[in-house]
Parts: structure tokens; sequence; C-alpha cells
């Protein structure tokens, strides 16, 4: 009996008292776990992981290294597209088989989706 009450002593002197930390690190402020890879989506109001959720998209106005992914919407009427620095997620219209925005556009060329800039209509 002597022995169980010296292992419930030393069990009670390895518990901590701070507060248990969370797996993968802080939040953003969506509440989304960017180390275990999640992010915002504002057309899908949700944390995703756009490598699972989205198809990814040739992007030639990106570094070849870096990838650009887009997420539809259930219907396909709308994508977002995520691309990497220094551009911004947009979210594009539907408009037969062209998604468009105001940066971008996304379509599909045989079996691969690409990305175009749109051309600046101030110039």
């Amino acid at each position: 009996m002597c022995a169980c009450a010296a292992g419930l002593v030393l069990l009670a002197a390895c518990k901590s008292s701070s507060a248990p930390q969370l797996i993968g690190g802080v939040k953003d402020g969506h509440g989304c776990l960017k180390a275990a890879g999640y992010t915002w989506s504002e057309l899908r109001r949700d944390c995703i992981r756009i490598f699972e959720e989205g198809v990814r998209a040739d992007d030639p106005s990106a570094r070849p290294e870096l990838a650009s992914y887009a997420v539809f919407s259930a219907d396909s009427g709308k994508v977002e597209v995520f691309r990497p620095s220094p551009y911004s997620n947009e979210i594009l219209d539907r408009r037969g088989n062209v998604w468009k925005g105001k940066t971008c556009e996304l379509s599909r060329d045989g079996q691969k989706w690409v990305l175009r800039e749109v051309p600046d209509l101030k110039e």
C-alpha cells in the first residue's frame, strides 16, 4: 500500500497548473488554425484547407514554385481564388464557362484550371 501512496504523490507532483496548450497553435481572427493548414474562406464562410477543398489553378502571374487554388460554391456560380502574396483572395462570378472578378479570371484549359490577369480598364 505504501507503493501506491508514493505513486499518487508522484503523479500529483507531475500535474501541471498551467492551461493546456492547443495542438496546432494560435487561431487567426476567424478561429482558423493556420498551422494545421486551415484558412478562412469568405465564400464558404468557414475555415477550410484549400488543398483539400479546392482545385489547383495554373497562375502565370505567380512564381512557379507557389500554388494558387480555386474553391467553388455549391452551385458553381462563384469561385474564390486563393493566390500567393502579393495577391489578395478574390471571389469571381460565373459568366458562361469563365469566372470573372476585378483582377483575374478563371477558366478551364483542357484538364487544368488557369488564372489570368484582367487588364486594367483605366489605362
